[in-house]
């Protein structure tokens, strides 16, 4: 089931709406479509916890960053979205850090033990979340009900 931001309450954690330029159809296409690979990502879908799930999860991680690097590349440079776009590769960035700090940590890849697993990845789907809504409510798009999953004030 597809939801239209705009018609959620307002959580209060939300940031305020990005204000500026209306945006584009080709800006809202281009952010829909990454919604769209967001919505399919491994980090969003079920429970991982065996290593080599970790290590899905860690790769997952990386694709979205690339993927989020890649649609602001067909975004134009004065658009309202580039600061959210480079908050959201940051949180990747910090998960990715955090992953191989406990990596570095324990001498063994991909060895988080699950309970700092399951807190890692709820942080970073929450802060993802927190974006989706931003740029959800700015761009007037929908999201799929498995990721809206991850906005602030829901019940899981």
């Amino acid at each position: 089931m597809r939801v239209k931001v705009r018609e959620l309450d307002r959580p209060v954690a939300v940031l305020s709406p990005i204000n500026g330029q209306p945006p584009s159809a080709a800006e809202c296409q281009a952010l829909a479509g990454l919604i769209a690979m967001l919505e399919g990502n491994p980090v969003f879908n079920g429970h991982m916890i065996a290593p080599e799930e970790q290590e899905r999860c860690y790769r997952a991680v990386g694709e979205l960053r690339r993927l989020i690097a890649d649609t602001s590349l067909l975004l134009p440079d004065d658009t309202v979205a580039n600061e959210t776009l480079a908050a959201m590769r940051a949180a990747c960035r910090k998960y990715l850090d955090e992953a191989e700090a406990w990596d570095k940590k324990s001498g063994r890849r991909f060895s988080m033990p699950t309970f700092g697993f399951f807190q890692l990845l709820g942080a970073f789907r929450e802060v993802i979340g927190l974006h989706v809504w931003r740029l959800g409510e700015t761009f007037d798009l929908e999201v799929e009900g498995r990721l809206a999953q991850h906005f602030p004030g829901t019940r899981e």
